[in-house]
């Protein structure tokens, strides 16, 4: 069996018809500059946890995850992690961190012992009110700002971009972007 017979020309490994991309090609430029775009989202958004890090001491997540907590003191887990739209066990991840660095606290209720409620300590409210901003990371805080038309129709391109990838994992959407 000779090679081109394993392996049709122009098929991937998976026998998926490739299309010629010359470096001409309206479609690959058109392809190539969303992706510097990606590349300078991302690119943007490493940059800003980099400098909220040096300047507090603390990961974007962290901060972030600490910034709700200020704004909502009493919280449970579950609110946060809906909060940050991350996975609940994400969400204690990063409390159990914060509390052994003395810049969280969990309490108990008296009256139901199995709901938590998260606080700040003193340590933990001076740096969020001295962290670089925006303290949710200049991403997240890009997407609120949108118009709320631009932000569906995001959305859904993204959607449809994500079902066009031959790999994925799902695992991401509740994993905080300072931590991919």
């Amino acid at each position: 069996m000779t090679a081109q017979a394993r392996k049709p020309h122009g098929k991937n490994i998976a026998g998926i018809k490739r299309g010629k991309a010359s470096a001409s090609d309206p479609q690959r430029e058109q392809a190539m500059a969303v992706l510097q775009q990606f590349r300078f989202v991302f690119k943007s958004a490493k940059k800003h946890f980099q400098w909220v890090e040096r300047e507090t001491g603390v990961s974007g997540s962290q901060l972030w995850a600490m910034a709700q907590i200020a704004d909502t003191p009493g919280m449970s887990v579950t609110e946060l992690a809906r909060a940050l739209a991350i996975h609940q066990s994400t969400a204690s991840n990063l409390i159990d961190k914060l509390v052994q660095r003395d810049l969280a606290r969990r309490e108990r209720k008296s009256d139901d012992q199995r709901i938590v409620r998260l606080y700040l300590t003193r340590q933990g409210q001076t740096i969020v009110a001295k962290a670089p901003q925006p303290v949710e990371g200049v991403l997240p805080d890009a997407l609120m700002r949108l118009p709320k038309a631009d932000l569906h129709k995001l959305d859904a391109l993204l959607k449809g971009l994500t079902q066009l990838m031959r790999v994925r994992d799902a695992s991401g959407r509740h994993t905080p972007l300072a931590d991919i």
